[in-house]
């Protein structure tokens, strides 16, 4: 039970804020339904400048800062940095296709599925459409995953409340985008926080020397 309430209150900004997000989602979905909201959000919130800040956002903050997060870790870390990124990365990425290839296979992104009643909706250009597929959100996995790692290994907390507001960015940019629904981000989230916080005590929190060598030894 000690690690648990250490963990919360390590990382808090990151629990509080994920809290907002979703607890957000949740009830915006439940008030509006869920064609509604996307359709609401999608007519309301355009504009030229976030069109283009969404259009390259999403994968920067998601597949990009992974890459430079994996480079860094061989080139300065230790065997548990990788194996804590790698691990929750991979494993989250298989399970969540999983879902969506068997469970929710017939669930259809937006775009397509709006296509189908006749409903048009703000595309931006230079954006794929894509058809199946749609839950839960990956890129929204994957960004709490990132964003639970980076704010472990910041203590300061201003720093952390604005890495765990990018991880929500991820989300909104899902939506924005109209590659997932509202509450595809949010299932992307418990998934991702169900990883994170599996790695923390399977991986991060064991006593193993050998995860804590270093991956290219100083000299």
């Amino acid at each position: 039970m000690e690690q648990k309430r250490d963990l919360l209150s390590w990382q808090w900004p990151f629990f509080l804020i994920f809290f907002v997000i979703n607890f957000t989602g949740l009830i915006t979905t439940a008030y509006y339904g869920r064609d509604e909201l996307h359709l609401h959000f999608n007519r309301i919130y355009h504009n030229l400048y976030s069109d283009y800040f969404f259009k390259y956002y999403t994968d920067l903050a998601t597949t990009y800062v992974l890459i430079l997060i994996l480079v860094y870790i061989i080139w300065k870390g230790t065997w548990k940095h990788l194996l804590f990124i790698g691990a929750t990365a991979v494993l989250s990425s298989i399970f969540s296709s999983v879902i969506k290839r068997s469970l929710f296979v017939d669930v259809h992104r937006p775009t397509y599925y709006f296509s189908q009643k006749h409903i048009s909706l703000r595309l931006i250009d230079g954006v794929e459409s894509q058809i199946p597929y749609t839950f839960p959100s990956g890129h929204t996995v994957l960004a709490v995953i990132l964003c639970f790692y980076l704010c472990m290994q910041i203590r300061n907390r201003y720093i952390q409340i604005f890495i765990s507001l990018l991880m929500g960015l991820v989300a909104v940019g899902r939506v924005y985008l109209s590659k997932h629904f509202v509450i595809d981000t949010i299932g992307g989230s418990m998934l991702g926080l169900f990883f994170a916080i599996l790695g923390y005590y399977l991986i991060w929190n064991c006593s193993n020397e050998k995860l804590n060598r270093k991956i290219i030894p100083s000299k």
